[in-house]
């Protein structure tokens, strides 16, 4: 089997790239973090409109304001995750990790662009 690996940083840099590997695992928490913060938001805002009983209008506000707020943390945490993903195709560059960032980029572009759109329809409504 043929070693695809143009240049691994990480070979070269010792314990710097071990730091950075942790830099890498403690991005993707952050990101997670955020994810959850945003679903809790989300919670929080579902409660408030749905089970306090609220007018039909109000219920609507509220989800509306929850659902901005999920997708405002969902389009930062993907960012965070493309950062993370970034330093760690460097580290170990190879053309399957750099074939995989591609995708995992026009995935979470696109995932970025519908999240956009569908956010400034809720603005609008």
């Amino acid at each position: 089997m043929t070693d695809t690996t143009m240049s691994s940083m990480a070979d070269h840099l010792g314990m710097v790239a071990t730091g950075l590997e942790w830099i890498v695992i403690a991005l993707e928490l952050f990101a997670i973090g955020i994810l959850l913060l945003g679903v809790a938001r989300f919670a929080t805002r579902f409660v408030s409109g749905d089970v306090m009983h609220r007018d039909a209008h109000d219920r609507h506000h509220q989800l509306n304001h929850g659902r901005l707020a999920l997708g405002r943390h969902i389009l930062a945490g993907l960012e965070v995750l493309i950062v993370a993903d970034l330093i760690r195709t460097i580290l170990h560059l190879s053309l399957a990790n750099i074939l995989l960032l591609g995708a995992i980029v026009i995935i979470r572009s696109f995932i970025s662009f519908m999240m956009e759109y569908e956010m400034k329809a809720l603005k609008n409504d």
